[in-house]
C-alpha cells in the first residue's frame, strides 16, 4: 500500500464506534486524523468511551479531543467512518458524501436504489452501483452502509448455498445480543434471566436486506432477488453474538449434508486474493460438533485475531421438507456486523481502486 489513508470517525465514543476505533488502530493501510461526537465534545477520547471494555487504547489515542462533527476538516482527509444514529445520518453523512467517500453502520441510506447494502464477502461487485449513486446525486464522494447486523451471518451463510443450488425459501429465528442494541442498550431488569421475543422493526430489516444483499444491478439500481424469506426476532442475555436456527429449501437437489458441508467449507467470498487485512482465509467454519457453535467459545480471540469475523455454521441436517436443510448460525454483532466490517468495507474498495 503506497500510502496511508487519511480517516476520521464520527460517533466515536459509541459502541460501534469504537469498534471502528479499535480495527483502525495500528491498521497498515488508515491513519486516524481526527475523532467527532456530539454528548462528547471537547473531552478526550478516553473519557468519553462508552461502557465497559477490556481493549487498551493507547495513549495518543486517548489523548485526542472529540470536536463538533461540524468542526470536520474534509480538506485533510480521505474517508469518513461513520457511527451515528440513523436519525442523524441522512443530513450530515449525505453533506460528507458530496465530497469524500462515507462507511457508515446507519440504515438511514440502505434501501435507496443507489446504495448497495454493501457486504464485501458475498457483493463486492455492488460497489459497481456507487458510479450511479454519485452521477445521480451530484457527489464526488459516495456512502456505503453495512447490513443490519443479524442479517450478516445469515447472508454469508446462505451465499454459497444460493449460488450452487439455488433458495426456494428461508425461515430464521433469531437469538441476538445485548449489544446489537447498543449502549446503554436495553435495561438489566429486562433481560436478566430472561428472553424478549420482540425487537421492534429488526424482523422486516432482515427480510428487505437479505433479498438486496443477493441481488443484481440491473438498469441503474440494485433488482432484489426474489424467493420466500420470514424471520423471528429475540433478545437473549448473551453478551455478543447473533446466533440463527434457519431453515431452508432449495430449488435443486444435493445428494446428501455432506455436500452442503463442503459446499460451505470451500466458500473463500469476494474478498479472497486481495490480501485485505481483516478479511478471514475461510469466511465460514463449519462444525461437525452439534453442540457448536457457541458465542462464549468461538467469538473469543484465543489467539485468532480475526475470530469475530468469521461466520460459524454447526447443526447441518437435512429436513422432512423436500430439498430441505436446517442449521445453527453464529457471527459477531460488533466486529463483522459492525465497525470492522465497515473497515472491510474501506478494505474491499481501496483495493479495487475505488477509493
Amino acid at each position: 500500500m503506497p500510502k496511508k489513508y487519511r480517516a476520521s470517525v464520527i460517533g466515536a465514543t459509541g459502541m460501534a464506534g469504537q469498534q471502528f476505533m479499535e480495527a483502525l488502530i495500528g491498521h497498515p493501510w488508515f491513519e486516524i486524523m481526527s475523532l467527532h461526537g456530539h454528548a462528547s465534545i471537547g473531552k478526550k477520547f478516553g473519557e468519553s468511551i462508552r461502557g465497559f471494555t477490556s481493549y487498551k487504547y493507547p495513549e495518543e489515542i486517548k489523548e485526542m479531543i472529540v470536536t463538533d462533527i461540524k468542526d470536520l476538516d474534509l480538506n485533510s482527509i480521505d474517508i469518513v467512518f461513520s457511527a451515528i444514529p440513523s436519525g442523524y445520518a441522512r443530513e450530515i453523512e449525505g453533506e460528507i458524501a458530496t465530497s469524500k467517500p462515507v462507511v457508515s453502520t446507519a440504515a438511514t441510506y440502505r434501501y435507496e436504489e443507489d446504495v448497495p447494502i454493501f457486504l464485501p464477502i458475498v457483493n463486492g461487485e455492488h460497489y459497481r452501483i456507487l458510479d450511479i449513486q454519485k452521477k445521480k446525486r451530484g457527489w464526488k464522494g459516495f456512502i456505503v452502509p453495512g447490513p443490519n447486523c443479524t442479517a450478516i451471518g445469515l447472508a454469508i451463510s446462505l451465499y454459497p448455498i444460493l449460488k450452487k443450488y439455488g433458495i426456494k425459501s428461508v425461515h430464521m429465528v433469531s437469538m441476538q445480543a445485548i449489544t446489537g442494541a447498543g449502549y446503554p442498550g436495553v435495561p438489566s431488569y429486562d433481560i436478566i434471566a430472561n428472553i424478549i421475543p420482540h425487537i421492534e422493526r429488526e424482523e422486516r430489516k432482515i427480510m428487505r436486506e437479505i433479498k438486496k444483499i443477493f441481488g443484481t444491478i440491473i438498469e441503474e439500481k440494485i433488482q432484489n432477488i426474489e424467493f420466500l424469506i420470514d424471520c423471528k426476532c429475540n433478545r437473549v442475555p448473551s453478551i455478543n453474538g447473533h446466533m440463527e436456527s434457519v431453515f431452508i429449501e432449495t430449488v435443486n437437489e444435493f445428494e446428501d449434508i455432506e455436500e452442503i458441508k463442503q459446499t460451505l467449507r470451500d466458500f473463500e467470498g469476494q474478498t479472497a486474493g486481495l490480501d485485505l487485512p481483516n478479511a478471514p482465509e475461510h469466511p465460514i467454519k463449519v462444525f461437525d460438533d452439534p453442540y457448536r457453535p457457541q458465542p462464549r467459545i468461538d467469538l473469543e480471540n484465543k489467539g485468532n485475531e480475526k475470530a469475530g469475523m468469521i461466520t460459524y455454521v454447526g447443526g447441518l441436517e437435512k429436513t422432512n421438507f423436500p430439498n430441505g436443510i436446517k442449521f445453527t448460525v453464529l457471527s459477531h454483532n460488533t466486529e463483522l456486523g459492525a465497525g470492522r466490517g465497515g473497515v472491510l468495507s474501506a478494505e474491499y474498495l481501496i483495493a479495487k481502486k475505488y477509493i
